[in-house]
């Protein structure tokens, strides 16, 4: 009976030779920018690996680019929503072990009619952190905000050699790189708990529904596994312009 860690060679070395996903236990990235377009997305999409990455030393950035104040929460004005959101998303980032995020003040649900500053204020974070990859939402994820942030992403000022990894919230991504996200799973999950906001509106353990099912393929059904579509920035941005990713405002 083959041992998990050489079930894990195995399954790696069979997806090189199928083409199929290459499935990983940590990314080899140094710098990692993530982007979240509302508190919970950089815990739901990439929360697992990020944790993998903190723990191995690497340097890990995140910036929320609103608070997700219009989520409706009965008998909270939206102020009030956005000041527990950012809460949640702090105490979040200390249960999963990363620093706490960067919040770029930008309106919720805006993000499509705000690209340009959007993406000025992604290239500053860029310039400043130098990150050798950036994990954001996939062009097509299944929110407008989400769309918006991706599209920013490609009009940023990025090197071209800078690995861009879309991560899957509301929508599957076509991945090509699966994270086994199995061994750091427990705080993943409180992680998540932590955003107490989106929790008391709907039950947001579902997301995670995705963790398991990723594990499908080249894990044998066994844990949970991070899914990404993985692109050097050069290619983002031509896949971004083929697609004509410009979401409009709601």
């Amino acid at each position: 009976m083959v041992p998990p860690v050489g079930w894990n060679v195995l399954q790696t070395a069979q997806s090189h030779a199928t083409g199929g996903p290459l499935c990983l236990t940590i990314p080899p990235h140094a710098r990692v920018l993530v982007l979240a377009a509302h508190p919970d997305d950089e815990i739901i999409g990439s929360g697992g690996t990020a944790a993998h990455l903190c723990q191995n030393r690497r340097a890990v950035r995140t910036l929320i680019a609103t608070a997700g104040e219009f989520l409706h929460v009965p008998d909270r004005q939206p102020v009030e929503v956005a000041e527990l959101r950012r809460d949640d998303a702090i105490r979040a980032a200390r249960v999963l072990g990363t620093p706490p995020p960067v919040f770029l003040g930008f309106k919720d649900g805006t993000l499509p009619e705000s690209l340009t500053e959007l993406s000025a204020a992604i290239s500053s974070h860029i310039d400043e952190f130098r990150p050798d990859a950036i994990y954001a939402p996939w062009l097509l994820d299944a929110h407008t905000d989400h769309q918006a942030l991706a599209r920013a992403l490609s009009l940023a000022d990025v090197p071209a050699e800078t690995e861009v990894w879309g991560y899957e919230v509301w929508a599957s991504v076509p991945a090509n790189r699966l994270v086994d996200v199995t061994r750091v799973w427990d705080r993943k999950e409180r992680a998540l708990a932590e955003h107490r906001v989106p929790a008391s509106v709907f039950d947001t353990t579902g997301h995670l529904a995705l963790n398991r099912w990723r594990s499908i393929h080249g894990f044998g059904g066994i844990g949970y596994v991070e899914a990404f579509l993985a692109l050097h920035f050069s290619s983002y941005k031509e896949l971004a312009d083929d697609l004509r990713v410009d979401p409009q405002p709601a």
